[in-house]
This record gives structure tokens, C-alpha cells and sequence, in this order.
């Protein structure tokens, strides 16, 4: 056999992503490269995928064989659902401004501070656009991709792990940027900067040293919308109703304070705050939440409580929503369409 048989292996770590703190300004079209400004770090592993629908005749009789005779394809999707990276507090703003979908900024120079809420005044998703390059030769734009869920996860030492889903309509667009960005400079988010406050609305207590990890998901449940008419790609994507929970473990101590509050329904403040900087911050705020399960459990030999909650049992109460999200960080804004 002929020789030589080498190639240039592509390693996984040569990969770039590309964000935006822009929306589209209309759906299947994607952002401009000068749009495209955040290269984020993230788990090599994570794939944007890209899939194809067909139909054929291989169910149908009077074509003489089993096998299909004719084929075609029927629609695109994609989606973008294995996302892992370390939470920066760049990449905390996107990730809940595309999901949740309400950005009110305060702060007229860094650090800027934005709170985070559930639109529900439409039911139609924030569409954006990703750059990707996940080879030498081989580098597109996906728009149209909006932010399904988030879960991010809290833990006694390193940073805060963050998960996210996106979907899309379809669209790729194959080529090169002209000039990928620099890595973005990232101040990280660290799980032994998070600070819990638990406990009867309006006598919340620290839980600091007790606070063992939390896991908190928001999700969007969204549905790429397809009619008749529309072509082999979504329309838009719009979103169901929105959902979240929150799982923490705390470790027991001799005087009850958390099977209590559980047995006895009683209305709950839950603040997580997370202070890894002047511009790196992060606070969770769950102003009235009942518990929707307690389990005791161990870590070791030592007794721990694993609570949790949902958009179930966290009440909105006097128009305050049932959650809301602060980040600080030195964006000025997200989901404004570019000038």
C-alpha cells in the first residue's frame, strides 16, 4: 500500500467559540463579525450540532423492495446542548440575559449591575448568533440560537460550574470571521465567595460554613415554531413557561432550623451571594420560596439536609418576582440590536 499514511490531527483545545452581547434585529440573520466580540473558554467536548430530517418510501408498498427508492430532506435543526465552562462574570450576564430574557441596568460606568427576570411579556424567544470553529477548515455562524436552559452549580472550592443549552432554526453559515477575537479577560465566579442566607421571611440567618453546594436550574422549555410555507427551517423559536429550582445540601446542627421551617410550610427568603470582586459579583434572590422536599443525608460520617425548591413553591408575592438574578460586571448592556 502506498505510504506515507499522516495528517494534521486536530486537537480539541485549538477550537474557538464566539459570543455576543447582541440580539438579532430580525430572525435568519445572522450578527455581523464587528457584533461578534466575547471568545469564551469552555469545555472542548461541547459540539454544536447540526441535524438533518429526511423523508422516504421505505415504509411504503408498490415500489417492489424493502429498501427505500427515493428520499429528501425535510428540515434542519440545531441545537448546541453539551456547553460546560467555568462561570466568568462576563459569561454569567449572557448566559442568564438570553435565558430569562429581562436586563434592567443600573450604574453609569464599571462595574455595571444587572438584574435578571423572566420576561413573560412575550412568548417569543431572544434569538443571537454563535461563531464557531471547530477545525482548521471548517468555521460558520449558527443565528437564530436562544438560550433553553441554565444550570449552574456551586461548590465549596473552585469555580462555579456552568451548563447551558441552546437551540436553533436551522441556519448555518459556512466561512471564516475576518478577525476572531482575543480571549475575553475573565474574573471567575468562586464557589468559596458564596455567601447563604436561609431561613423564616423576614429573619433570614448566614448559613456560612453549614452551605455545602447548590445547584441551581432555569430553563425556558423553548420550541422551534415550523408551519406550512416556512421551508426546510424554523420560523422562530418560541418559549413554553419558565421554570427553575434550587437544590442545596446543609449540613445539621443540634437545634433544628431547616426540618422545622419544612413540616410547618413556612415562607422562606432564600440570597445567594457570590462576591468574587468589585465587577465579578453574582446574587440569587428568591424572596418567598416554601420547601418542596427535605432529605436527610450524610457527607462522611457527618449529617447533611438536601432541600429544595421550585417555580412550584416560590411564590410571587406582591408583584416581586418568585426569582431574580443580579450579576456586576463591566458590560455595559446585553440584548441591545446592534447600532
Amino acid at each position: 500500500m502506498a505510504a506515507p499514511y499522516n495528517f494534521e490531527t486536530q486537537p480539541s483545545w485549538l477550537r474557538n467559540l464566539v459570543l455576543s452581547v447582541n440580539k438579532q434585529a430580525a430572525w435568519n440573520a445572522a450578527l455581523a463579525d464587528a457584533a461578534l466580540t466575547l471568545r469564551q473558554r469552555f469545555d472542548g467536548g461541547a459540539v454544536m450540532e447540526r441535524t438533518i430530517t429526511r423523508r422516504s418510501d421505505k415504509d411504503y408498498a408498490g415500489k417492489g423492495t424493502s429498501f427505500a427508492t427515493n428520499g429528501q430532506i425535510t428540515t434542519y435543526d440545531t441545537k448546541f446542548d453539551s456547553f460546560k465552562a467555568e462561570l466568568s462574570d462576563q459569561l454569567a450576564g449572557y448566559a442568564l440575559a438570553f435565558l430569562m430574557g429581562t436586563d434592567t441596568v443600573t450604574g453609569t460606568a464599571a462595574p455595571y449591575t444587572h438584574t435578571f427576570t423572566f420576561d413573560e411579556s412575550t412568548r417569543t424567544a431572544i434569538p443571537t448568533t454563535i461563531y464557531a470553529e471547530d477545525t482548521e477548515d471548517l468555521k460558520y455562524k449558527c443565528p437564530d440560537m436562544c438560550i433553553d436552559s441554565l444550570t449552574l452549580t456551586i461548590s465549596e472550592i473552585g469555580a462555579i460550574m456552568a451548563e447551558m443549552a441552546m437551540v436553533g432554526t436551522g441556519y448555518q453559515v459556512a466561512g471564516a470571521m475576518t478577525d476572531v477575537p482575543a480571549p475575553s479577560t475573565d474574573t471567575y465566579l468562586l464557589g468559596s465567595d458564596a455567601a447563604l442566607s436561609f431561613g423564616p421571611v423576614g429573619g433570614p440567618a448566614s448559613f456560612i460554613g453549614r452551605h455545602m453546594k447548590t445547584t441551581l436550574k432555569l430553563e425556558n422549555q423553548l420550541v422551534v415554531h415550523k408551519a406550512p410555507g416556512g421551508g426546510l427551517y424554523g420560523l422562530f423559536v418560541r418559549k413554553g413557561s419558565p421554570k427553575f429550582s434550587i437544590a442545596t445540601t446543609i449540613a445539621a446542627k443540634d437545634t433544628d432550623d431547616v426540618y422545622d421551617v419544612f413540616t410547618n410550610d413556612t415562607a422562606c427568603a432564600f440570597t445567594l451571594t457570590v462576591n468574587s470582586g468589585a465587577a465579578a459579583q453574582l446574587i440569587v434572590s428568591i424572596p418567598q420560596t416554601h420547601l418542596k422536599t427535605t432529605k436527610i443525608g450524610t457527607d462522611g460520617d457527618m449529617i447533611v439536609w438536601n432541600i429544595e425548591a421550585d417555580e412550584t413553591t416560590c411564590y410571587q408575592a406582591a408583584g416581586v418576582p418568585p426569582i431574580s438574578i443580579q450579576v456586576l460586571n463591566s458590560v455595559p448592556a446585553y440584548l441591545a440590536v446592534p447600532a
